[in-house]
């Protein structure tokens, strides 16, 4: 099958957070940082797959982009989902970029395998299977060494008392262990719940059909055979037995939903806690070393080290809180009276240390005398310094980045322009979408910032858009209403 005619995942940008020049060696990374890390990124994944497994549509609708977001925290070779249903049973494959069909043989045989081992089927001729290509193409990933068997992980499909109905089975590009296990168990869990509501709603949608027909034709006999009277009566039970089973599939859903946002918030209390007990050490001790003046010694630039990596999962972290109140629109919002010069000077002093090491001109544009904007002062320094941030790592050294807020008409209209490479046309749409990340995209990020940004001008009554041309820089603008001109103004 031709690698054209399937959607591309988007691809994960592996390049490691630049460190800045040093002249002594730094020590080894603490590993607890990249656990750390690890959890709390499959948590985030988790929770967007759920929610697209919450409202399932289709394999191709809501699985396919699920299996993207999967193979961001796991570096997949090949992917495949069985199902039987009504007596066939259907396989869909998806392979990586690049793979070869000796290699795909052997993914297809050993997912057969394992799942005639599950069904108890005597051979793998006997399920009868018929293969569909899936729609997603994964990032190709370079095989490391170590045990064949170990790549794979197959976890059956279904639901409480329920039998199977179908396995997923995943080839990593390396050996996978207990906590890959738990990941995708987890996943498969939520995928098993959606697929049977899914089948259980069909047969609804088709018994109910059946039963209204058989029952109208009684009717239209006049009732004259008791026998059509008592199928149609029957059929109707049989609804309303399978209605009250959706019911209760719709029920585990809302279940699996709300334990979700329970583990979340868990989580993230737990990761909040030694992050800043972290945070504040490395303070006192950078403190503690600028007092003592000995700047032979390295230990500042360890301690820089592990402060930034911890600055980063906490900003992570609250990311996905706002996100997740962005979502619920509980988004908290703090509106009073604010100096919109004020702000982009703000903004612009606290990038000063990242543009020096850059080595850029960045400089602020105020129209004099701007009227006082309504908005939550913290949020809009966060929608800026996110804009600033994003053009420090896409402008070459010796470029330059522009501040600027005017008033327009009942608003005041922010922008930050740089002289970077510019956005193809095509990628445009889908800047401010969630987790998305263009493929030309070199720095590291999580694909929320812009979302989250998006998130809060929506919350304040504003908009946000961009303007680029490819090789030309990109500028991106919002509003946000005047403080005089409160009626316009959104209330959460």
């Amino acid at each position: 099958m031709s690698p054209g005619r399937r959607k591309k995942a988007s691809r994960h940008d592996m390049r490691e957070e630049a460190s800045g020049p040093s002249t002594r060696c730094l020590p080894p990374a603490d590993p607890s940082f990249a656990s750390l890390e690890q959890a709390y990124r499959r948590l985030e994944h988790l929770y967007e797959i759920s929610k697209l497994f919450a409202s399932f549509k289709s394999v191709a609708q809501s699985f396919d982009p699920a299996l993207g977001i999967l193979a961001k925290s796991l570096p997949l070779r090949s992917a495949v989902l069985i199902q039987t249903e009504n007596g066939q049973s259907r396989m869909i494959i998806w392979p990586s970029e690049f793979q070869d069909s000796e290699r795909l043989r052997a993914v297809k045989k050993h997912a057969e395998a394992s799942y005639a081992y599950l069904v108890g089927a005597k051979s793998t001729e006997s399920l009868g299977l018929s293969e569909q290509p899936g729609e997603t193409l994964l990032p190709w990933q370079e095989q490391s060494e170590g045990d064949e068997e170990k790549r794979f992980i197959v976890i059956p499909l279904v639901v409480a008392q329920h039998s199977l109905f179908g396995a997923l089975q995943l080839e990593g590009a390396m050996s996978l262990d207990k906590k890959d296990l738990t990941f995708v168990n987890a996943i498969a869990n939520q995928l098993a719940i959606a697929l049977e509501r899914d089948r259980a709603w069909r047969r609804d949608i088709t018994r109910r059909e059946d039963a209204e027909e058989e029952r109208s034709q009684a009717e239209t006999r006049g009732a004259a055979s008791e026998r059509d009277r008592l199928v149609a009566e029957s059929s109707s039970d049989r609804y309303e037995a399978l209605a009250r089973e959706n019911a209760q599939l719709y029920k585990q859903a809302q279940v699996a939903v709300r334990e979700r946002e329970q583990i979340l918030g868990v989580v993230s209390h737990d990761l909040r806690n030694p992050l800043s007990t972290i945070i504040m050490t490395t303070d006192a001790l950078a403190q503690q070393e600028a007092t003592a003046r000995r700047p032979e010694l390295p230990v500042p630039k360890a301690v820089e080290r592990i402060q930034r990596a911890a600055e980063r999962m906490m900003r992570l972290i609250d990311d996905l809180l706002d996100f997740v109140s962005i979502e619920r629109g509980h988004l908290s919002i703090k509106r009073q009276p604010n100096d919109a010069g004020a702000l982009v000077n703000e903004t612009l002093a606290s990038f000063e240390r990242v543009a020096q090491e850059h080595r850029l001109t960045m400089t602020a544009e105020v129209e004099p005398r701007l009227p006082p904007i309504l908005c939550d002062r913290v949020r809009i320094l966060q929608v800026l310094s996110n804009l600033v941030g994003n053009a420090t790592k896409v402008t070459a050294e010796g470029g330059h980045i522009t501040l600027k807020v005017e008033a327009h008409e009942n608003q005041s209209v922010f922008a930050v322009a740089d002289d970077g490479p510019g956005i193809r046309a095509d990628d445009i749409k889908h800047l401010f979408d969630r987790y998305w990340r263009s493929g030309e995209a070199r720095y590291r990020g999580t694909g929320q910032g812009l979302a989250i940004a998006s998130g809060i001008v929506d919350a304040h009554g504003g908009r946000i858009w961009v303007e680029s041309e490819r090789g030309h820089g990109a500028t991106f603008r919002f509003t946000v209403p005047l403080a005089e001109d409160v009626s316009t103004v959104a209330t959460p």
